[in-house]
């Protein structure tokens, strides 16, 4: 029980010590580079806070943009990714056409969507949208291909309808898996969203990014940076906590069966 306790204490010293060597190796390099190529970590947060403000806007209209476009991803590549995983054949017949898909670089298709929708939010949505729901799908649909047999037997013992047993038993038996899938879903919607605005686009964080390089302002540059770093970490660690929370009710529900 020690052994676990001071296991888990220097897992989370740890955890705390990595962005004081990031911020540490951060000064190093400013040192050995300097202005105007690069900001140091004091110059950059300054401009953080003196910016803000101005920046609010931005802010305001990539995380709007990003909830619409993770909305979307989500609610469609879970549905299609279960379904598709509830059957062999299409498993098999459309796993390696995803694959294919999610592999291809998704940078170089920008221009299509760029001509369909033109310089609006819709054309970041479903770019975003482009970036983030091949994963979900995916990891969706081997999830629900990989339901242990044991809880399909159990909803059969007990005469589940299709509702019942989506419900109570393979929803809550693929939660674990889906968690990641929209995590790493998420990741890369924000991922997508943030590079249709450098691209084509009048606002958003991105948008902004590409003003202040054009400018050559290294400080107001990863400033920004600081809070796309900011936005990932946060919603990545909520989604974390979900996942582990998830984790813990399989866990018990799997001693429960046994």
């Amino acid at each position: 029980m020690n052994t676990i306790t001071s296991g888990q204490k220097w897992y989370k010293v740890g955890r705390y010590m990595v962005p004081i060597i990031i911020l540490l190796f951060w000064q190093i390099i400013y040192q050995i580079i300097g202005a105007p190529a690069m900001a140091s970590p004091v110059q950059s947060f300054a401009d953080l806070g003196g910016n803000f403000s101005n920046w609010l806007g931005d802010i305001g209209n990539t995380l709007m943009t990003l909830l619409i476009a993770f909305i979307i991803a989500s609610v469609f590549g879970v549905i299609l990714g279960f379904f598709i995983g509830l059957s062999p054949f299409w498993t098999k017949t459309l796993s390696p056409l995803l694959l294919g898909l999610y592999s291809i670089p998704k940078v170089t298709l920008y221009p299509i969507f760029l001509l369909i929708f033109g310089l609006t939010m819709q054309g970041r949505v479903a770019f975003s949208v482009f970036h983030g729901i091949f994963p979900i799908m995916i990891i969706c649909m081997e999830a629900t291909r990989t339901i242990p047999a044991i809880y399909l037997k159990l909803a059969k013992s007990y005469q589940m309808s299709f509702i019942q047993k989506a419900r109570q038993i393979l929803i809550p038996a693929i939660m674990p898996q889906l968690v990641a899938g929209l995590r790493m879903g998420f990741s890369l919607c924000f991922l997508g969203l943030i590079l249709a605005e450098m691209f084509a686009s009048y606002e958003g964080l991105g948008h902004r990014l590409v003003h202040y390089m054009s400018l050559n302002e290294p400080a107001a540059i990863l400033g920004l940076i600081i809070i796309i770093i900011f936005i990932a970490f946060f919603f990545t660690f909520l989604f974390l906590l979900w996942q582990e929370k998830n984790e813990l009710k399989i866990g018990k529900r799997n001693m429960k069966i046994s």
